[in-house]
């Protein structure tokens, strides 16, 4: 049996010769925009957070930094999910945790503002926020709202953070779910 051939002269392929530069730029542009978006919803709430998670406001509002998954197009990504915002810390060569702020689009599903607690030992610490009403999986722990037309994604990323620092607050922060001092300053360092 042999191969249906590709035809080179597509519709797609037309149509990318025009318009590819601009699709990257757009794409650019929306990654951006939406990092700045959460990069201000943050900055304005970095007291509240930084008080419910018991972090040193500092040390979050330099260690953000962008984050995208995938963080390149390529023939490796399935197309079914996006996630574009930012993380911390930033530098994950060695970090066994890490704190997303993103803009969540699903092939299926209706697009998200969400705040998200990964962590590689997770046990007791997913338990405690599940308990306390955020969503978990195997290793992360999150809240995701909805961007509606009414508020549109600013208002969705300032609604999920009021419930992260909600439940936060009621988790008595997240030092508790950390490795030891010692691990956190050598992660600190990297």
């Amino acid at each position: 049996m042999t191969k249906p051939k590709r035809r080179s002269d597509s519709v797609l392929l037309r149509e990318g010769c025009r318009s590819y530069l601009k699709a990257l730029l757009a794409m650019r542009q929306f990654r951006l925009q939406v990092e700045e978006a959460i990069r201000d919803a943050v900055k304005k709430r970095i007291d509240d957070l930084a008080a419910a998670m018991k972090l040193d406001k500092a040390t979050i509002s330099e260690g953000l930094t962008a984050y995208a998954d995938p963080p390149k197009l390529g023939l490796g990504w399935d197309g079914l999910t996006a996630e574009v915002g930012l993380r911390y810390p930033g530098r994950d060569a060695e970090a066994k945790w890490w704190i997303y702020f993103i803009f969540w689009v699903g092939d299926d599903e209706e697009s998200c503002a969400c705040a998200s607690f990964e962590i590689k030992e997770s046990g007791i610490a997913l338990r405690k926020l599940a308990s306390l009403g955020m969503e978990t999986d195997d290793s992360t722990a999150w809240v995701a709202e909805l961007i509606t037309d009414a508020d549109g994604f600013t208002g969705a990323i300032g609604r999920a953070l009021d419930t992260w620092i909600e439940i936060w607050r009621k988790a008595g922060g997240i030092q508790q779910f950390l490795p030891p001092r010692k691990a956190r300053e050598n992660q600190a360092a990297i």
